[in-house]
């Protein structure tokens, strides 16, 4: 048997999510018929809507047609257990708030029925001005599970909208970066050309210093556009990795050859120091030269004249493999690390490079995730730079394996 006293679910029926409730739907199951009629009418009265059921499939038929805030369930139903009535209202409608109205023997239940989520409970005979108290506490935590839904949501909404531009963003950066790419590489060839007379005397030399100049400005902007479309492929997890053996030590020797022409104009001292014996690794080459590209010449740049630049290599007790790259140049304060390592962030004047954008840092850091491997920086104002590369050991073939490839 069912008795309803339910207003139609129109928009008035459910308030403002950010309001604190004023009144709620509640179910009151309870097979006392008068019992059941009292508590209606008390919070009626208060303007609350009721829906009143007697056993448990009355109870969820209800329940289906009003959506209710807070049930009232009284545990002792005739043939049923209330907190049996509670389980199966809670299935269909989780966010339930659910009060037990018990007997006076019945604490040690009523302390069960808490413990399984219950969130309130009345002793017979019921007392308006508690039953009422009760109802308005469970109407604001109502109130409050509609606040956090609904800031759920919204939060959801706001990530989704930030993945969707960070990949628009990376979609384009990719595409811009390839279609500049080959325009700089045209740029640098007519450049290239000018600068070398290749199809014949340019005349005045000064035409000539002007194709030198192109040439170099063009390099470096192709090698920006490089940058940040790989910084578009590694974001966007279209980067992989081409596991192969390699020595540690040519490719080293091979990246500080690159910037030996930049360590001679500001007289840096130069060192390497790879342990003896170290194994061959396997995994990709090509990014490993790149991570380390990216570390020295952040070194070289950041350095004062007739600083030092240091590259040390060694396997650790853990048969981990560890670089580092150290320098004694103007080095950051620990709250500025955080930006030098974000994409773009940039620090001072960029080591007076009119074409640092900020990328050195987060390509390493994201070429060594890549490789299996994790970058670490520490670093102090006027002390310099160190940068630390680790690679687990998977990525350093023992000796035994070295020797049987060569």
């Amino acid at each position: 048997m069912v008795s309803m006293s339910v207003a139609p679910p129109t928009s008035a029926s459910f308030p403002h999510p950010h309001a604190v409730r004023d009144s709620a739907r509640v179910l009151v199951v309870d097979d006392e018929v008068d019992a059941a009629t009292g508590v209606k009418e008390i919070l009626e009265a208060e303007g609350h809507l009721l829906g009143v059921a007697h056993d448990g499939p009355s109870a969820m038929q209800a329940a289906i047609m009003m959506n209710p805030d807070v049930a009232f369930v009284d545990l002792r139903l005739k043939g049923e257990y209330g907190l049996d009535v509670i389980e199966a209202l809670r299935s269909k409608f989780p966010d339930l708030v659910c009060v037990v109205q018990t007997g006076e023997s019945d604490s040690s239940v009523v302390i069960s029925a808490l413990r399984q989520g219950v969130y309130d409970y009345l002793v017979k005979p019921l007392d308006p001005e508690q039953l009422i108290s009760v109802v308005a506490r469970a109407a604001e935590k109502v109130a409050l599970q509609d606040e956090r839904r609904v800031m759920m949501d919204q939060l959801a909404r706001a990530r989704d909208r930030a993945e969707l531009a960070s990949r628009s963003k990376t979609e384009f950066l990719t595409r811009m970066s390839a279609g500049l790419g080959r325009q700089f590489d045209v740029i640098v060839k007519a450049a290239g050309d000018i600068a070398a007379e290749a199809h014949g005397p340019a005349g005045a030399s000064a035409y000539v210093e002007d194709g030198r100049m192109i040439l170099a400005g063009a390099t470096r902007l192709g090698e920006v556009m490089r940058w940040i479309g790989e910084l578009g492929q590694l974001e966007a997890g279209g980067m992989r990795a081409k596991t192969a053996e390699f020595d540690l030590r040519s490719v080293i020797d091979s990246v500080m050859a690159t910037f030996r022409q930049a360590m001679t104009e500001k007289s840096l001292n130069a060192s390497v120091s790879v342990a003896d014996g170290l194994p061959l690794l396997t995994t990709d080459a090509d990014h490993m030269r790149r991570i380390l590209s990216h570390l020295v010449s952040n070194a070289v740049k950041f350095s004062r004249p007739r600083g030092r630049v240091e590259v040390h290599a060694l396997i650790d007790p853990a048969g981990d493999l560890r670089i580092r790259v150290i320098d004694n140049g103007i080095g950051m304060e620990q709250d500025k690390i955080r930006i030098a390592m974000t994409p773009f962030g940039r620090l001072g004047d960029g080591g007076n490079d009119p074409f640092s954008v900020g990328l050195g840092l987060p390509l390493a850091e994201k070429y060594a995730h890549l490789l299996g491997g994790r970058l670490g920086l520490a670093s102090k104002t006027g002390a310099g730079t160190i940068v630390e590369l680790n690679f687990p050991q998977e990525r350093v073939l023992h000796p035994a394996q070295t020797a049987a490839s060569a």
